[in-house]
This record gives C-alpha cells, sequence and structure tokens, in this order.
C-alpha cells in the first residue's frame, strides 16, 4: 500500500509484540492516512482513546516518530508520563488528530486491534478506511461518532474481514464500500440502516426484557465466518418493508441493485418494487448528494412519468444542482415530447 503523507505528522507509539501499538497524531489535516510503518516496525494496533477527544494515559517508555511528507525523519524515545500531566502543551507537536478535527481515517493493511475507545467521541469523522485483518476490538468504539457514514473495506467481499467486528459497534446508519486492491472503484457497497436498543423493567419481579426496533440490527447478523452472507441481508428486506423508512429502503434497494454481487432475482424483483413505489424519495436522495452516475442510473432502470420527472427538475432547482436539472430536461425531452410528422402529397 501506497500512503501519500503530506506536511508534518508526529505519532505517539509503543511496542506492541512484534509491532506497534499508535497511542496519538498530531498534524495540520483533517484528513489522515496512517503510514503503514514506523521506525522500521509495522503498525498493528491503535491504542485505546488514540483517536478520541479523551486523550490516553500514557506509560513511562513511549516513542515518538516525526514524518515530513513521506519520510519518517526522526524517532525519539520519551517519557510518558511527562505527557500525562494536565499542564503539558501538546501543541507542540501540531494539531491533535482527534474527534474534535478528524473527518476522515486510513488506517494501516496490518492493523488487527482497535483497543477501547480508539475512535470514542470522534463528531466530526465521516469516513474510515480499513483493511481486512482486524480481528478484535474493544468497547465504545465508535459511540457518539454522530458523523460516521462511510466504512471502506479495503479488500474482496467474498474474504474474511472485521466488518462484523465493526458493524456491531455501530448502531447509526452506515455505508459500506468494499474496495479490492486499493482500487477506488468499489466492487459492492451495502446500507445497513440504524437501530434502537432499550430495555424494559418488568415489575415487581425487576427483570429486563430487551427490546430492538430497526431491521439494521439483523442485516448487521449476515455473516458467516466473517464473510457477507448477501441471501441472509437480502432476506432481510421483506421486514425492512414494514419498519424501515423510504429513505433506508431506497438506500438498501439502490446499492444492491447498481452493485448487484450474488443478487439472486427474487431479491432483485422486490428491490426493484420498491424503488418503483418510492421513485420520488429516491430522485430525492440522488439530487441531495448530487450523484449523477445515481441520475443517470435511476432514469436508465426505471421508467420516470412526466409529474416525477417534473418534481425532480424543480428539486434540482431548489438545490441549485443544474447539472442534473439539465440531465432531467433532456430526459422529459426525449421521452415525452410530441412526435412531428411529415406527409408527402404530392402525386
Amino acid at each position: 500500500m501506497n500512503n501519500i503523507i503530506n506536511n508534518t505528522l508526529v505519532f505517539l507509539w509503543e511496542p506492541a509484540g512484534s509491532g506497534i501499538r499508535l497511542l496519538r497524531c498530531f498534524g495540520n489535516s483533517p484528513v489522515l492516512t496512517v503510514p503503514d510503518q514506523l521506525n522500521g516496525k509495522k503498525i498493528t494496533e491503535i491504542g485505546a482513546y488514540c483517536f478520541s477527544r479523551s486523550r490516553p494515559k500514557f506509560s513511562e517508555k513511549i516513542y515518538k516518530s516525526i514524518f515530513i511528507d513521506i519520510r519518517n525523519v526522526t524517532t525519539t524515545q520519551e517519557n510518558g508520563l511527562s505527557f500525562n500531566d494536565s499542564s503539558f502543551d501538546f501543541s507542540l507537536f501540531g494539531t491533535e488528530l482527534d474527534g474534535t478535527f478528524l473527518e476522515e481515517v486510513t488506517l494501516p493493511e496490518e492493523i488487527t486491534t482497535l483497543h477501547n475507545a480508539a475512535f470514542y467521541n470522534c463528531r466530526k469523522l465521516k469516513k474510515l478506511s480499513v483493511g481486512t485483518r482486524i480481528s478484535g476490538i474493544g468497547s465504545d468504539e465508535f459511540m457518539n461518532d454522530t458523523h460516521l457514514e462511510h466504512l471502506i473495506i479495503r479488500g474482496k467481499d467474498t474474504e474474511p474481514s472485521g466488518l462484523s467486528l465493526i458493524l456491531e459497534r455501530i448502531a447509526e446508519n452506515i455505508t459500506v464500500s468494499f474496495c479490492p486492491n486499493d482500487s477506488s472503484t468499489p466492487e459492492s457497497i451495502l446500507f445497513f440502516p440504524e437501530y434502537y436498543e432499550w430495555l424494559d423493567e418488568i415489575s415487581p419481579a425487576h427483570i429486563f426484557s430487551r427490546s430492538i426496533h430497526g431491521e439494521g440490527f439483523r442485516m448487521r447478523k449476515s455473516f458467516e465466518n466473517g464473510i457477507l452472507n448477501y441471501r441472509k441481508y437480502d432476506s432481510c428486506f421483506d421486514n425492512a418493508l414494514t419498519v424501515e423508512s423510504p429513505e433506508s429502503l431506497c438506500k438498501i434497494a439502490l446499492n444492491r441493485l447498481r452493485w448487484p454481487s450474488r443478487l439472486e432475482n427474487v431479491f432483485k424483483e422486490k428491490y426493484e418494487t420498491a424503488i418503483e413505489t418510492h421513485l420520488n424519495t429516491a430522485f430525492s436522495l440522488t439530487i441531495k448528494s448530487k450523484d449523477f452516475s445515481l441520475l443517470q442510473f435511476i432514469c436508465e432502470h426505471f421508467s420516470p412519468d412526466m409529474t416525477v420527472l417534473s418534481e425532480a427538475m424543480e428539486h434540482c432547482i431548489e438545490t441549485d444542482w443544474s447539472e442534473g436539472n439539465a440531465f432531467l430536461m433532456e430526459q422529459k425531452h426525449n421521452t415525452f415530447s410530441e412526435k412531428t410528422f411529415e406527409f408527402d402529397l404530392d402525386f
């Protein structure tokens, strides 16, 4: 994996077996690509509270590595206990790359473990990219990450990954992309809707029963031996039709239809019916995200009538999306404009 790191980055770390446990990062960009190695050793673990708004507690013997562009310029041993002093000025290292600043994080291929609360309270984090070797995840890993919306798995959807472990820690809406071989082109994209859990007390015995609302919970259980089982995932759609919002239904269906990895015809038809039923919602989501390729897909694979197209065009105007509006105008003209005929009446 070729990582490009711009400007200066500072990493605090400690040995972890034959690899490295990353403890804290500093830099000047909200988009971070963590290097594969520090001081000649592979980064294999992300330490507790590494990217959290709350700082971790440092042990006495830790190391500091400074990167300038893509070069590990210096590595020095530090007394980590001094960093635990509340008066220590971390701004000497640069901006802390934590939950108040980070928006995108790409982790190295060799990462196997995310320790407790590594991404706790990362309220600005939107996108996370990981390899396929994650096998251990701590508690409160993504708690309060209210803007995390896209998870990229850098691997094939036919190989084991840590996706099921990650999804167990994310109850909110999340889109997952499988992008093998460091490609930015996805092999498959899936949407997992949010779900809610609560405990009901049965009085007077003080016994609690667990209640779950949302099909996203069952969809997150669609794994066998670390590999996504598409039939299990697709089988959840029948119940999703009764409990999920039109927006969530459209996100589930459109992603499966656009990237139909092992999609059986029986489920394909159900997804198509759902989009036909909620075509206005599908257009609304597309226009909101200004996704031109999705707009083309909907128009090519479904048959919006003149009313739906007109409403979609109005929405484009409201959101100042001229490209989408121009495309819909052309679609409307090509589909519904009256045809004229010329007759030669000369005998």
